[in-house]
């Protein structure tokens, strides 16, 4: 690959017959064509896209939470970024038969306190979530916002409440959409600053 800065393909933009120009940082950029290859994949590369469609698949199922779990993350996409992390965390399985271990979902990364010793019970149609108090500090405010996801894999549904409640209500009740109950929940919670500059690891729940 050569920096054009002078002579007749200076300036010179797109392909033309094994050549590929293109600007970069504001220079002229010549590179060699790329050409298909005749060549089988090897199961390294093979297994490596099997992983990245199943966890961009499921990832995207979640755009919203990691849209914001994830906005800090320098020189990167959010959800670029997230997949980044989870495609090192949360495969199992051998080829070709991963799948996800939902207990390593992380949809929010960031210095915010997570909530102290939550639980959850399970109540006819919702579920009660709770943390215990703890001193505030400058990363454990009372005005930060509690977000929530449930997955159900059996049916593939995902609820979603952003900000739904301050952390100092130490309890949330999340009503579930009929249907739901009975069936494997993963669930889990994170928070957000009020001004919404900064957030916490999301923490998982557990299933219930």
């Amino acid at each position: 690959m050569g920096i054009l800065r002078k002579g007749v393909f200076d300036g010179f933009e797109g392909k033309t017959g094994p050549l590929v120009g293109r600007k970069v940082n504001g220079k002229s950029v010549i590179s060699a064509a790329q050409h298909k290859t005749t060549k089988p994949r090897i199961q390294a590369q093979i297994d490596q896209q099997l992983k990245f469609a199943l966890v961009t698949n499921f990832l995207k199922r979640f755009k919203r939470l990691i849209a914001v779990g994830f906005a800090n993350v320098k020189h990167r996409n959010a959800f670029n970024a997230a997949v980044k992390y989870n495609f090192r965390n949360i495969i199992r399985g051998v080829s070709p038969d991963y799948s996800i271990d939902y207990s390593k979902l992380v949809y929010s990364r960031g210095c915010l306190a997570g909530a102290y010793s939550p639980s959850v019970t399970v109540g006819s149609d919702k579920l009660i979530i709770s943390w215990l108090p703890h001193a505030q500090s400058q990363l454990n405010q009372h005005s930060d916002k509690a977000s929530f996801l449930v997955y159900c894999p059996d049916k593939q549904l995902t609820v979603i409440l952003e900000r739904a409640v301050n952390r100092a209500a130490l309890q949330f009740e999340l009503e579930l959409p009929v249907g739901l109950m009975g069936l494997p929940l993963h669930v889990y919670m994170s928070f957000v600053s009020i001004n919404g500059k900064e957030v916490s690891n999301s923490m998982y729940l557990g299933i219930f």
